[in-house]
């Protein structure tokens, strides 16, 4: 009878500790979290983690499992399409029932799996990083199955829309974070049209398009003053440790400069992450074309395809400022974290650039449309981020950005882009 007594109370000791580490986890990144403060948030004796767990490396790849395997049980799957069914409305329904999870303590392993994605440094263990690439194999295998019934297409085709399907959860995760009020359904319509546009251009013969050249990655350059070093020193660390590793200390000893340096040009951290997120962010704008309107001769598909090209070969590097961005928006806080506030605006400047641009280019019946195209044009590049970071999306630069537009631009309406 003890026996059984104490194999249980073991189990549930275990349960505690794997539920504090995923919240931590969730709101603190790989680096901010540690043995000592899971230990404080269960009450239990350092024994007992270490008991269950050899090291916080595998605690951590234990809670994103734990977290998974919970959301899986109740997650709603998608259901097949049916025979001749309308693929947009199958996709549809399909997309409003799986992002109905994408807020709450449910969705922490996919919040914690993201997180890990922007970190990448020496400091963050490769085991839950390596078991999050697991269950997006599994997410990923489960999407080729539902294309493979929907259409008649190659396996590289197939798998080419279970990574934008993917791409598009990832980036929704992100939007909702971001604007936590927003109405997703336009969104979901559109990217319905936009996963079905790009089917139907899949069963198409295609031209052999020539390559576009690899653009060289959005670095931030510092110049020798003492508060250039100091930006440059604040991503550099960022990169490796998030937000929660990159000390005053780390920072200016990656710059070689005294910590109270900081203080001549920087009230605090939050404010010095704020100046990066600036800083950075007009460094990578200088890098990408300039969403200028089009002119009565412009052909607004091959000038789309142009502007977005430097955005698609951007993602694959990473920006300084959306790591930063996003190590200050995806973290689960009672308190948002200072600078985010400021990453948020940058971001709705793209987007303003961006429906401007297309306001522009739209006819008169479509020009409502967008914003929508806009936001749904930062939801897939935040999508496609995370799937370069993570694990690739096997698409060349060419393709990317000629599905990319295709994505966006689907629309139900018999009329078309107009110059």
């Amino acid at each position: 009878m003890s026996e059984k007594v104490t194999r249980g109370q073991s189990q549930s000791s275990r349960q505690v500790i794997l539920e504090a580490a995923l919240g931590l986890a969730a709101a603190r990144g790989y680096v901010g979290t540690t043995m000592a403060l899971v230990r404080r948030a269960t009450g239990l004796p350092p024994s007992s983690l270490y008991w269950h767990f050899a090291s916080k490396d595998e605690l951590l790849a234990e809670a994103l499992e734990h977290g998974y395997t919970r959301w899986h049980r109740i997650a709603p799957r998608w259901e097949p399409a049916p025979t001749g069914d309308d693929l947009r409305a199958g996709l549809l329904a399909n997309l409003r029932r799986t992002t109905a999870g994408t807020s709450g303590a449910k969705a922490d392993w996919w919040r914690m799996g993201l997180i890990l994605a922007i970190e990448s440094g020496p400091t963050v263990g490769d085991g839950p990083r390596a078991r999050f690439l697991q269950l997006r194999a599994q997410t990923l295998a489960g999407f080729e199955a539902w294309w493979s019934e929907a259409v008649d297409l190659p396996p590289a085709d197939i798998k080419t829309l279970a990574r934008l399907t993917l791409a598009a959860h990832d980036g929704l995760f992100v939007h909702v974070q971001t604007e936590a009020y927003a109405d997703l359904d336009p969104l979901l319509r559109r990217l319905a049209d936009g996963l079905a546009e790009v089917a139907d251009h899949l069963r198409q013969p295609r031209e052999i398009v020539p390559a576009i050249a690899e653009l060289p990655p959005v670095t931030y350059v510092s110049g020798n003053s003492s508060r250039e070093k100091l930006i440059a020193a604040a991503l550099e660390v960022a990169a490796e440790s998030g937000y929660e590793g990159a000390s005053i200390s780390r920072i200016c000893a990656a710059a070689g400069l005294r910590a109270s340096s900081v203080y001549w040009h920087f009230a605090n951290k939050d404010d010095l992450f704020s100046a990066a997120v600036d800083d950075s962010y007009r460094a990578w704008q200088r890098t990408q074309s300039s969403w200028q309107p089009l002119t009565a001769d412009s052909d607004w598909s091959t000038e789309l395809s142009r502007m977005l090209t430097p955005l698609v070969a951007s993602l694959r590097h990473l920006p300084p400022f959306l790591r930063i961005g996003l190590q200050l928006v995806l973290p689960k806080r009672p308190e948002p974290l200072p600078g985010r506030e400021r990453f948020l605006a940058v971001r709705r400047q793209t987007r303003d650039e961006f429906a401007d641009w297309f306001r522009g280019a739209l006819g008169a019946e479509g020009r409502d449309q967008a914003d929508e195209i806009a936001t749904l044009l930062l939801v897939i590049a935040d999508g496609l981020l995370f799937a370069e970071a993570l694990d690739g999306t096997g698409m060349s630069l060419t393709t990317t950005t000629d599905l990319l537009s295709r994505l966006i631009t689907a629309t139900p309406f018999p009329t078309q882009f107009s110059h």
